[in-house]
């Protein structure tokens, strides 16, 4: 009498569902079974590749699957993703998340907004690695699924996903939220932001807003003729030039010694932007190495204004024995942003002469402005807005008199040098004999060594 067979064990038993499957085999067992999972359709969906995961959504197989792609600036991508988060807030339960791809689950991550009235961090979560489903009826009459990847790790892309007969509608979902990248949804549109070169390329933090006006400077009327016709770009005159095609781009290249208020000019006229313009200020490593990127990432902003500090540190003339890669860049750049709208950019220089006079056309600044050395009635009155608040019987014109050659900066050391000595009650002798000692001025003493 033949031998019955043996009970088939659990583990081989037919009809189990994959996570019984993988509830009993190894780890690298189970990591095959995952890819053969996903080749023959039947991986859990929260592991389950994109394709398949919108393939499941759209109810169509994967081959009907559409992609419509974005890679753009870092910036652009966060604030992609922020819209991704504020429709996904926006439809609630009706929406689904699955995984990037690889296996790897959905991740968020964070825009950093700087920090808030009391010192502590601001920030928004944000989608970092995911797909999310939208059913009819959200985002657009159709099913789509947007899929961002945003971590320097990974290539960034910004997809919208939709069957092959949807993919116009795909196409104008992703212009809408193009668009709106530039607008009031955008949480980092019209702050002060830093553009700096980190591990992975350009980086983009937030800085304290600036405040400053213009009665903190004393600037012969030219000057400030000159300021307002750039600001007008900005302001009075921006629709005018748009409807007659004339460009809202402009160039202001501002020039003159160190201390006669270069800086505090460019804060002038970032306060005046200020809310309408996002302000970006460059860093030496960003305009040598990521200009080009820079001015790309300042689309994502809306109208903006670049200010590039000590600009004859980075850029010299072709000339020179350094390297002129940082030139050619600069002039190719410029050239570029005359085609966007609405970029104003600022650029600082102690020399004017070291810079290439190609770097100086029209075409890149539109406007030069010559910071000079005050007078001695510029003096006086640089002494009377800081001397003024303490007070005291004082006649600053013939200590201004005595600071012949002095920068704006030099007159103002005078006044806190004699406040770090005598306090708030000084008289003209002892404010005299600090002019005439000369221990306002920085000196080097070459000889002496701590």
């Amino acid at each position: 009498m033949p031998t019955p067979p043996a009970e088939e064990p659990a583990s081989r038993r037919p009809g189990r569902t994959v996570e019984e499957i993988l509830a009993d085999a190894g780890e690298e067992a189970r990591g095959a079974l995952r890819v053969l999972g996903e080749l023959v359709g039947n991986e859990p969906p929260g592991v389950a590749g994109p394709v398949p995961f919108a393939a499941r959504h759209l109810g169509v197989d994967p081959l009907a699957v559409a992609a419509t792609r974005y890679t753009g600036p870092a910036s652009a991508l966060a604030v992609l993703g922020n819209l991704m988060r504020l429709e996904m807030e926006r439809h609630g339960a009706a929406v689904a998340i699955g995984s990037p791809g690889e296996g790897a689950p959905p991740a968020w991550s964070q825009i950093d907004l700087g920090l808030d009235a009391h010192g502590l961090p601001l920030e928004v979560t944000v989608p970092g690695k995911m797909i999310v489903a939208f059913p009819a009826g959200t985002i657009a009459p159709v099913p789509l699924c947007l899929k961002i990847v945003d971590t320097p790790q990974w290539q960034r892309e910004f997809t919208v996903l939709s069957t092959v007969a949807d993919k116009r509608v795909a196409e104008e979902t992703m212009k809408r939220l193009r668009e709106r990248v530039c607008g009031g949804e955008n949480p980092l549109r019209g702050r002060v932001l830093q553009a700096s070169v980190g591990d992975c390329g350009l980086s983009i933090g937030v800085c304290p807003a600036i405040d400053a006006g213009r009665e903190g400077l004393v600037l012969p009327d030219e000057v400030w003729r000159e300021v307002d016709v750039f600001l007008a770009a900005a302001t009075t005159r921006r629709d005018l030039l748009r409807s007659l095609g004339l460009g809202t781009n402009r160039g202001l290249l501002v020039a003159g010694p160190p201390g006669v208020g270069k800086t505090y000019l460019v804060r002038v006229i970032a306060a005046a932007l200020a809310g309408r313009y996002t302000t970006i200020l460059a860093d030496a490593h960003a305009m040598r190495h990521v200009l080009a990127e820079l001015y790309a990432e300042a689309e994502t902003f809306g109208p903006s204004l670049v200010v590039l500090d000590d600009i004859d540190l980075v850029l010299g003339h072709r000339d020179a024995s350094h390297d002129n890669a940082p030139l050619a860049d600069f002039l190719a750049t410029l050239d570029g942003a005359r085609q966007r709208q609405d970029v104003l950019t600022i650029a600082t220089t102690n020399d004017p002469q070291s810079l290439d006079p190609a770097a100086q056309r029209a075409n890149r600044f539109d406007t030069i402005v010559s910071l000079p050395l005050p007078d001695a009635a510029t003096r006086t009155r640089i002494l009377e807005r800081h001397l003024g608040p303490l007070g005291l019987p004082i006649d600053p014109a013939d200590l201004a008199a005595e600071l012949d050659g002095a920068t704006g900066a030099d007159v103002r050391e005078v006044v806190r040098r004699a406040v770090l000595e005598h306090g708030a009650t000084f008289d003209t002798a002892q404010l005299a004999e600090i002019v005439r000692s000369g221990r306002w001025r920085a000196t080097v003493n070459r000889r002496k060594y701590l």
